[in-house]
This record gives C-alpha cells, structure tokens and sequence, in this order.
C-alpha cells in the first residue's frame, strides 16, 4: 500500500471525522478516473488509517467503510495491473488480492441487514487473473468452486428480497455464475438486460469481464459471448 499524504494515523484522526474521511474517498475516485492511481491510492491510505483508528469503536458503519475502502484500493490496483506488463502487472494483481482479502475479512464480520459480496466476489475475481487454472479444479489458497457456490446462494437471497430490481445485483450474479460455469448465466444477462439498466451499468461490468475473458476463455468460453453482447449492448446505446 502507498504511504499516505498527510500524516501518520494518531495525527489524522486527531483532525479528521467521518465526513472528511468520506470527502478522502470520493477524491481517491476522482483521481482513479483521471487514471491518477498512485494519488487515488495515497488518498485511500489515508481514508484506511484514519478509518482503522476509529475502528476501536466498534460501528458496523466503520466496519462497512473499511471494507468499502479496501474495495476500492482492490479495484485501483486492479487498473494499474491491467495497464502494465510482466513483473509490474504481477504485482500490482497481488496488491489488488490482498485489499480484496483485507475487505472480505470485514465484509465477513457484518452481521445486520443482507450481506456484502463486492470484495467476496473479487477476490475471486483477482485470483483467477492471477492464475486461470484454479477455475479447471487446481486447488488455491482458498477452494474457489465452494467460495463460488456460497457467494451465488448470497446474492441469489438478495434478488429474492430487496434487491430484485437492483441491476448491479444481477451484475454480480452473472460474474459468478460465468466463473462458475453455470448455464443458468444467460438467463441471468437476460433478465439483466430487461431491467434495462444505464448504459454505465453495462460499462462497469464489462471492465470486469474482459480481463477475465483474456486468461479464461479457454476454461470459462461463455465469458468471451458474454464480454460479446455486452459490447453490442454498449454500442447499440450509443448509437440511439
């Protein structure tokens, strides 16, 4: 992780509030769009010490931000691997698992309301594009075919509650079932497309398959007609 701008973590939490903090993370996303990802992650390390200080407190909320947070680190390394080569792309994709793990360990600790999956899923997502193979049965650190398996069942129960209608919810869904090898993927990319969602919806989640259709493809080929109609989804919004 980057070393933060603008003090150690005693002194930021001595003049920093929740609503800074919060101010520190919608900077680091303004930066990781500018593709500023050295300054987006020196934010996010920021917003973490402080957050991490005021863990002691014991909020859910706090708890939720930490992960939120390590998210957020996961996917700008993520970027930043994605853009580089050999050594550097290897360690920014290691970086990007760590935060990923670091998130799902808080993710895994909140217990009200329907569970977060953002960092669950992506750290799957992460080891896959670390090394593909984990997806044709080599074991991993972790056993990818039960973390699939458990995640699905969790955002499967969200549909069926609150989320029904939540396109971002069918998004995850998708991811996991295209990892999984599930058929039942294309009837999900079929209910996705009749919520009709905005077109940055579509976007989103093709950063997120198209990396995953490069290494995979030949493991999981129906990402690749996926990654596919998708980007005829795009265009076709585009174009009206």
């Amino acid at each position: 992780m980057p070393i933060g701008r603008r003090g150690n973590a005693e002194e930021l939490r001595a003049v920093m509030d929740l609503e800074e903090v919060l101010g520190l993370k919608d900077g680091a996303k303004s930066a990781r769009d500018l593709g500023d990802w050295p300054g987006a992650l020196a934010d996010l390390q920021d917003a973490l010490d402080v957050l991490d200080a005021m863990e002691d407190e014991g909020s859910e909320d706090i708890v939720a931000e930490i992960a939120d947070t390590y998210g957020m680190i996961g996917g700008i390394e993520r970027r930043w691997a994605l853009a580089t080569e050999g050594v550097d792309r290897a360690e920014h994709l290691d970086k990007s698992r760590q935060a990923y793990d670091d998130g799902f360990e808080r993710e895994d600790r909140l217990g009200s309301g329907e569970p977060t999956t953002y960092n669950r899923i992506n750290r799957i997502v992460a080891r896959v594009l670390i090394r593909p193979s984990i997806l044709a049965a080599e074991q991993g650190d972790i056993d990818v075919s039960a973390e699939l398996a458990l995640a699905e069942g969790l955002v499967a129960d969200q549909i069926d509650g609150q989320r029904k209608r939540d396109p971002w919810v069918y998004c995850d869904l998708l991811t996991i079932q295209l990892l999984s090898g599930a058929q039942e993927a294309a009837s999900t990319m079929d209910a996705l497309v009749g919520l009709r969602p905005p077109d940055f919806v579509y976007k989103s989640l093709l950063d997120t398959l198209e990396p995953l259709a490069a290494v995979a493809s030949s493991v999981r080929p129906q990402i690749a007609s996926t990654v596919l109609r998708l980007r005829q989804m795009v265009f076709r919004s585009s174009t009206n």
